[in-house]
């Protein structure tokens, strides 16, 4: 694999969104994406291999603090630690800026992505009922300090 991460630009909205629609039942328009990135309070960050788009990580920037969104990776890239590596990236690039503590919200049956934060130092810090639709399900809200 030759992985590449690096900030998103308005050339990777196709890729990005049409990764978030193979992986999300309720993804990201392109539009989304589009004013995001021109809002200085947004960060995403892409993976490649060579040149196909392997995943995504959105980060909202409320200093000292990010809510980090858009974890996305493909499937026949997952497990093999690029949301790892996205992740990593992103906080250490976002550091820079002055983010100290990281918080995001996570589906409660995901095992995988919450063991996965919890690798990267997250801990759990409640619940928010009912805060996915398609299918319904809690979020376990996760930080970071």
């Amino acid at each position: 694999m030759n992985l590449l991460i690096r900030k998103m630009n308005e050339e990777d909205i196709e890729a990005v969104t049409a990764l978030e629609a193979a992986s999300f039942t309720t993804p990201w328009s392109k539009d989304a994406f589009t004013s995001s990135l021109k809002d200085s309070n947004y960060r995403f960050y892409v993976a490649y291999d060579g040149d196909i788009h392997i995943g995504t990580v959105g980060f909202t920037l409320t200093k000292p603090e990010a809510d980090i969104s858009n974890v996305c990776v493909s499937t026949s890239y997952r497990r093999q630690g690029i949301a790892y590596k996205l992740l990593a990236y992103g906080m250490e690039d976002t550091s820079k800026e002055g983010i100290t503590d990281f918080t995001l919200e996570v589906r409660e049956g995901n095992k995988s992505a919450i063991g996965l934060y919890e690798k990267l130092g997250f801990e759990s810090a409640g619940i928010r009922k009912n805060f996915y639709s398609n299918p319904v399900e809690n979020a376990l809200i996760m930080w970071k300090k």
